[in-house]
């Protein structure tokens, strides 16, 4: 994978949260080119669906990608996968996408529908309802996770 962004709202405030998440973004800078957008949420789906367009739609935001990406949203209407199923989609994106993929985690009253609507893929970590801080430090160490696992690293164990 060439190149993974997170869009997300708010920052990370709780101390072990906020060490695990840069400890999983330091490893995953051995797999791709990972960054992080924080936004500031407006507590309203459909203004922060704006500021999410605005940031899709900005021209730095075009230059810094080669083609168009790949949109994930997390959403707890979404499809729960498999280390393995992430690994073998992001080998799609790889082989024949852009290589590039946009995960949006919304904000506490989730995300718009047009924001899903737009979404390549929903994806969601289950029935249960995840912090936002919380749901940012699985997603990342599930990027980390599938990516490792493409690259025959042992960190993965299925049983």
């Amino acid at each position: 994978m060439k190149k993974i962004v997170l869009i997300c709202f708010g920052k990370l405030k709780t101390p072990g949260i906020e060490d695990a998440v840069a400890e999983f973004t330091k490893r995953l800078s051995g797999y791709t080119k990972f960054s992080c957008v924080e936004m500031k949420s407006t507590q309203s789906p459909e203004k922060d669906e704006a500021m999410i367009l605005e940031l899709l739609q900005s021209q730095s935001f075009k230059n810094n990608h080669a083609r168009t990406p790949q949109v994930w949203a997390l959403d707890e209407t979404g499809k729960a996968m498999k280390t393995t199923q992430w690994s073998s989609e992001f080998t799609e994106i790889q082989d024949r996408g852009s290589g590039e993929l946009v995960f949006i985690l919304g904000g506490s009253y989730g995300l718009s529908e047009k924001i899903l609507k737009m979404s390549n893929k929903l994806v969601s970590f289950g029935p249960q309802t995840l912090s936002h801080e919380l749901a940012r430090l699985v997603l990342v160490e599930q990027l980390y996770r599938a990516l490792s696992f493409s690259a025959g690293h042992p960190y993965h164990h299925e049983g």
